[in-house]
């Protein structure tokens, strides 16, 4: 952060102009060979299936209409009888999007492409049609598990490391260092040094809190170290930090955007989800819980099937309920296989950190992962069913409510009765209309009683009932006048027995095993019944096997989830604690040791430290599965509490050019959340209530609470990249675009926090110097060299009739609006 201060402020006059002082990051690891990996994940997972699903029939080996194929990356370049269908310079042109979207050609000429299918070949087509060559060795034909394939460094037992001897080593805090030093010295580098008191506890807060530290934290942080020692000053400053409440706030939205949460459907509507709330701040609160790691996996897999009397579980179980939903889709079988598809997709990528899609249609290409495996991972969540109606409530409230709700019941029974009388024709009318809308065989799902009904089947009345309820405004929106003028009356004298009436219980968005019949799980296009089961590659003897109680069999639909999250959670099942372990890292470290966290497999990268990250996880084990303790043995470590300035930077980057091996701090930008929040603490306008329901862009809340709609980018918050809940985001993009320096420059959220900074420091300072000093402790989290001083009190003084230097208001808002554009509020070293 060298040059951070070198701001140009305008003596004499107005500010017109500043410039942007970024604080640039090391040079970035060489991502080609993991961009490679990721093109080619979302080709095999969102682009290959399309094409073979809709378009080789007409355009591959066997036919080729109009001379065209659409079955290899030569076939796509050399185009047909039309000429070329991917245009290079200006691919939004190109013939084969005009064909998908049936402008002048219709492809695929029966009927157009589902939505999400369209979206994914637009967004393949504009970015030029990319077919990639393999990153990996393609596996041979015909699906086999070799010893070769259990002996991937992701798949096979934790092996015992036990940390490296070190001699001469004064800089060690613990193993972990041991560890990091080791490699450092096997490839000729040296750690940086220790960064600053100011630049560390700024560090921490950010990665703990995600909000910077106050000028007391800082003020007494000092005083700790100068009547102690460096080293218990900083535990009790980091044990300080884990317990505040606010460290939930911040790293749940690491894990919410690793299970792409929104709050709105998605698709065309885009429907706000009022409940979902509550899995958010059930994240928030196992995260300050410090709940172990198969504990908190079990909840959100299956909480509606873990014993006990926990509301909270059944929210957790919303997990369950984040993907898209489209409230008008008439194929609901179609869309529900896609729901529960993308359910299967989100488990592996998350848990197992394999990427289970790419075997959906077809063996997986590269990895040990057969399509039966993949559906064999997909009946575990075959009979769940969506639930909409089940309260977070104890048992006891339940029950306390159904007698509060009896009397009212009791009391009202008459008026309700004319209610149901008047209202039950629109309802009937409406049902009708609304079943008929749907194929036959949905329609009989909505008619067999629900005893007869398969999960499926259910799953299917479910859709059909969302439809009745929101679709065009709903039953009653054709009423009379008059039947309407009636019903208000009724409702109007229903209300006056409302004082006998309990309060509503508090709703969660949730699921449940469908306590029927299961609906068999198949390969499509086969009749075999595929049983729940783990990857083939992972039963290898020494993992556990996903079992039920006794007395149940995974053959039944209640406990099959549960079986899953134990085994995932389970000691003997190394893979998916090796998973969590690397994303705590990659949270702390900027990068995991494994640079791509949601894939273990060939396409993504072995682990940097691969003795580590065993240790790491064997450790974790042994210490109950607590992400807190974790977290706390990462940042006492030398190795995170490294300066981003290296005397040998230039050296250290011929070896090293990716900073895999840990020899400095990384330089990160505040993601989109912290650089608002950052804004709203410094001006002193944050509000801090935890928890409840979002609320709009607008309220000074943490960008946490702030309502996210999954198509909707118009706010500070997209500008910098926050994730928008389409995807399953392990590692936010970080992009500088014209867009954010001119939200910076030029936006009035930016510039309303300006100001208010600037009357802030007004009112507490006295003189042109203390409003500069208080300014940059309050940004910048550290006091103000003498040069940065004299240029801001320059700047922002003006004197009056007596000669005496006085803060001019209008100066001072335009020089707070600098510090909020420099590179040292908005980047982190």
């Amino acid at each position: 952060m060298q040059n951070s201060h070198r701001f140009l402020l305008a003596w004499g006059c107005l500010l017109t102009s500043c410039l942007l002082s970024v604080c640039a990051e090391p040079v970035a690891a060489d991502e080609t060979s993991a961009d490679a990996a990721a093109a080619l994940r979302f080709f095999e997972e969102e682009i290959r299936p399309v094409l073979a699903n809709r378009c080789v029939s007409c355009h591959g080996e066997e036919k080729q209409e109009g001379g065209l194929r659409l079955d290899s990356k030569e076939g796509l370049a050399a185009g047909g009888e039309s000429g070329p269908v991917i245009l290079g310079d200006t691919p939004h042109e190109s013939l084969l999007l005009a064909a998908i979207r049936r402008d002048g050609l219709e492809m695929p000429p029966d009927e157009p492409l589902p939505e999400n299918e369209l979206l994914a070949l637009t967004s393949w087509i504009e970015r030029g049609a990319p077919w990639p060559d393999a990153v990996a060795t393609l596996r041979a034909p015909g699906f086999s598990v070799s010893d070769e394939d259990r002996a991937w460094w992701a798949f096979r037992p934790l092996t015992p490391h036990a940390p490296p001897e070190l001699a001469n080593d004064p800089w060690s805090k613990n193993a972990i260092d041991r560890f990091v030093l080791a490699r450092l010295r096997e490839a000729g580098l040296t750690p940086a040094d220790q960064a600053s008191p100011e630049t560390l506890i700024r560090r921490l807060s950010f990665d703990m809190l995600g909000l910077p530290p106050t000028p007391d934290e800082v003020d007494a942080f000092r005083a700790d170290i100068e009547s102690s020692d460096f080293e218990a000053a900083w535990e009790r400053l980091v044990d300080r930090y884990l317990d505040d409440p606010r460290y939930g706030e911040h790293q749940a939205r690491f894990w919410l955007d690793l299970v792409r949460y929104s709050e709105s459907d998605g698709w065309n509507q885009d429907a706000y989800r009022p409940h979902i709330w509550r899995y958010r701040d059930y994240i928030v609160n196992a995260f300050n819980t410090d709940t172990p790691y198969p504990q908190f996996v079990a909840e959100q897999l299956a909480g509606d099937e873990l014993p006990g009397d926990n509301p909270q579980a059944v929210v957790a179980s919303g997990f369950l309920r984040l993907g898209i939903y489209e409230y008008n889709q008439r194929d609901a079988a179609g869309h529900w296989n896609d729901i529960v598809n993308e359910m299967t997709d989100v488990v592996g990528d998350v848990f197992l950190g394999v990427s289970m899609a790419c075997a959906r249609c077809h063996d997986h290409k590269f990895d040990p992962v057969s399509r039966r495996d993949y559906h064999a991972l997909r009946a575990f969540l075959e009979p769940v069913v969506w639930r909409d109606d089940v309260a977070a409530a104890t048992e006891q409230e339940r029950l306390a409510h159904a007698a509060q709700q009896a009397a009212w019941e009791d009391a009202t029974t008459d008026l309700r009765q004319q209610i149901s009388d008047l209202i039950t024709p629109y309802h009937i009318r409406k049902w009708r209309s609304t079943v008929e809308k749907f194929p036959l065989d949905i329609q009989a799902c909505y008619y067999k009683p629900v005893a007869e009904r398969t999960s499926w089947e259910d799953q299917m009345a479910y859709l059909v009932t969302r439809q009745f309820q929101e679709e065009s405004g709903g039953p009653l929106s054709g009423i009379s006048k008059e039947d309407k003028e009636k019903l208000e009356e009724l409702e109007k004298q229903l209300a006056s027995f409302d004082h006998l009436k309990p309060k509503p219980l508090p709703t969660a968005m949730t699921v449940s095993a469908f306590a029927g019949t299961p609906s068999a799980t198949r390969i499509p296009g086969t009749t075999a019944t595929i049983a729940p089961a783990a990857p083939e590659v992972l039963r290898s003897g020494h993992a556990a096997e996903p079992t039920v109680a006794a007395g149940s069999k995974l053959a039944e639909g209640p406990g099959r989830r549960r079986a899953l999250a134990t085994w995932i959670g389970d000691a003997a099942n190394p893979l998916p604690l090796r998973v969590i372990v690397n994303r705590m890292w990659q949270w702390r470290f900027v990068q995991g040791l494994v640079t791509t966290p949601n894939d273990f497999g060939s396409l993504g990268q072995p682990p940097s430290h691969p003795e580590l990250l065993d240790w790491l996880t064997a450790d974790f084990i042994e210490g109950g599965f607590h992400l807190k303790r974790l977290h706390k043995q990462l940042v006492m470590t030398a190795a995170w509490r490294q300066s981003a300035m290296h005397p040998s930077a230039e050296q250290a980057q011929a070896l090293d050019p990716g900073e895999d091996l840990v020899w400095r701090a990384r330089v990160r930008r505040l993601r989109a959340e912290e650089i608002r929040d950052a804004m709203l603490f410094a001006c002193g306008q944050l509000d801090t209530k935890q928890g409840g329901p979002s609320v709009e862009a607008n309220v000074p809340r943490r960008g946490l609470y702030v309502k996210s709609y999954r198509n909707r980018n118009d706010t500070l918050l997209h500008q910098f990249d926050m994730a928008n809940g389409l995807e399953r985001v392990s590692v936010r993009n970080t992009t500088t675009t014209p867009t954010q320096a001119l939200a910076m420059f030029n936006g009035d959220e930016v510039l309303s926090r300006a100001r208010e900074l600037a009357e802030r420091v007004q009112q507490t300072s006295s003189t042109p110097e203390d409003a500069v000093r208080q300014a940059i402790r309050l940004t910048w989290c550290r006091e103000p060299h003498s040069d940065e001083l004299s240029r801001g009190v320059a700047f922002v003084a003006v004197n009056d009739d007596a000669g005496t230097p006085q803060i001019d208001g209008e100066r001072m808002t335009d020089f707070c609006h600098v510090l909020f554009n420099s590179g040292e509020f908005l980047y982190v070293d």
